[in-house]
C-alpha cells in the first residue's frame, strides 16, 4: 500500500514537473502583441548609395505600424490596416494624408509574419490564387496568379520555402520577365514565430538597370519591453496638412 502511494506521489510530482516545463517552454514561446525593431536600410542606384536609418513599431490589434525616422531626416510614418497613411515632416511641421491598401500595413513583413501568412506571404489578400507547387533540392516553390487579369501588369508571382519558411519571393510581369525580387534570411526568434531579419530586394525599374535594397533589423523589443509612447506618437495639431490634388500636392 505504501509501495503503492510512493508511485504515485512519483507520478504526480513527475507529471507536475513536465507541466511546470512545458508552462515555461510556453512563457518564453509568448504571443507577440507588440514589437519594436531597429531598422537600418541602404538603397543602391546607378552607383549612388542612401541609408536610411529608423526603428520600428508594431501593434497585431489594428495593423498599426509606426516608423519613427531619425536619418537622414526626422519623420514619423504611421499606417493601419485600413491603408490611412500619415507621414509627418519634424522640420517642416507639415503631414502628408494618404489612403491605398499598397500603403496598408497589411502589406507589410510584420503583419505577414505575426498573422501567419507565411505560406502565401499576403498574396491572397491582394488577388492572387495558387496555380502550381513543385520540389527541387528540397525547396518548395509556388507559383500565383492574379485573379483578375483585367489592367493587371503581373502576370505571377512566385516564392520559395526552405524548412516551411519563405526565403524568396519574386513578381514577374507579361513577358515573365522578373519585377521584382526579394531574399528573406537571418531567421530569428520571436515569441512563437521566426521572422528574418535581413532582407534584400532587387527592383527592376529598366533594362539593364535595378534598384537594390538591403534592410537590416536589429535590437528587438516585444510586448512590455516596447516603448508604448511611440507607438502611440500623435501629430500635432498645428501642422500642416499637405494632400495630393489634381494639380499635384496642395496644402490646407
Amino acid at each position: 500500500m505504501i509501495q503503492s502511494i510512493s508511485k504515485k506521489h512519483h507520478l504526480f510530482f513527475f507529471a507536475t514537473g513536465i507541466l511546470f516545463l512545458l508552462s515555461g517552454f510556453c512563457f518564453l514561446q509568448q504571443k507577440v502583441d507588440k514589437i519594436s525593431l531597429d531598422l537600418i536600410s541602404k538603397t543602391l542606384h546607378k552607383g549612388q548609395s542612401i541609408t536610411v536609418k529608423s526603428r520600428v513599431y508594431y501593434k497585431t490589434a489594428g495593423a498599426q505600424m509606426v516608423t519613427h525616422f531619425d536619418y537622414p531626416q526626422k519623420k514619423v510614418a504611421i499606417t493601419n490596416g485600413n491603408g490611412e497613411y500619415k507621414e509627418y515632416d519634424y522640420r517642416a511641421n507639415t503631414v502628408i494624408l494618404l489612403e491605398g491598401f499598397d500603403l496598408s500595413s497589411k502589406t507589410s513583413l510584420f503583419y505577414n509574419f505575426l498573422s501567419g501568412s507565411l505560406n502565401d506571404m499576403g498574396l491572397v489578400s491582394n488577388g492572387f490564387k495558387l496555380t502550381k507547387t513543385r520540389v527541387e533540392n528540397k525547396l518548395v516553390i509556388s507559383e500565383w496568379s492574379p485573379i483578375d487579369r483585367t489592367n493587371q501588369k503581373i502576370s505571377k508571382a512566385e516564392i520559395v520555402h526552405q524548412n516551411y519558411l519563405p526565403v524568396f519571393m519574386a513578381f514577374f510581369d507579361l513577358n515573365h520577365r522578373p519585377i521584382q525580387k526579394s531574399f528573406y534570411s537571418n531567421y530569428q526568434q520571436v515569441g512563437q514565430i521566426q521572422m528574418p531579419f535581413t532582407i534584400t530586394e532587387f527592383e527592376y525599374t529598366g533594362p539593364g538597370d535595378s534598384l537594390i535594397t538591403k534592410r537590416v533589423y536589429s535590437n528587438l523589443k516585444i510586448n512590455g519591453e516596447v516603448d508604448e509612447s511611440l507607438l502611440k506618437f500623435e501629430i500635432p495639431a498645428n501642422a500642416k496638412i499637405i494632400q495630393p490634388g489634381k494639380d499635384g500636392i496642395k496644402k490646407n
